[in-house]
């Protein structure tokens, strides 16, 4: 028959080992994402790979699409710049508007909301760099050195 500290030190062993497995696995997702991350300038070049890829493009449409990506890509942080300044200002007045209490409320809210977009903004990272990452799981392929005049 067993002891009741027996059956303890097993569940203790059991949840040491999960948190510990589950702290190493968090770790390497963490350290892989940060590594995979592109600046905005990486993104035109990713993008005009993943068109390359999907659609067979020749390499003068490679070209021809290069400025197409890079304008557009370009216009949209401008964008996202304006109206994340935009939803500033707009919780700065509506927090203007409010009591104390409501205010300290409404502060806690949007930090949550603020945790949330990150969170999914990082799991849709994550899944994107999933579907990019080659087959045997090592780090993407670097892009092809593009071929100048002089070459």
């Amino acid at each position: 028959m067993t002891k009741p500290w027996q059956i303890w030190l097993v569940l203790i062993a059991i949840f040491a080992a999960g948190t510990t497995g589950g702290w190493l696995v968090a770790r390497h997702a963490a350290r892989r994402s940060a590594r995979h991350l592109l600046p905005p300038e990486g993104w035109a070049a990713r993008e005009i790979e993943r068109v390359a890829d999907e659609v067979q493009l020749t390499p003068e449409q490679k070209e021809r699409i290069k400025p197409i990506v890079a304008a557009n890509i370009d216009e949209m942080m401008r964008l996202r710049r304006q109206a994340l300044d935009i939803a500033d200002r707009m919780e700065k007045q509506i927090a203007a508007e409010l009591t104390p209490e409501q205010r300290t409320k409404y502060e806690q809210i949007l930090q949550e909301r603020r945790a949330a977009r990150k969170q999914a903004h990082d799991l849709r990272d994550a899944r994107h760099q999933a579907d990019d990452a080659p087959p045997g799981g090592g780090p993407p392929p670097a892009p092809a050195p593009e071929k100048g005049a002089g070459s």
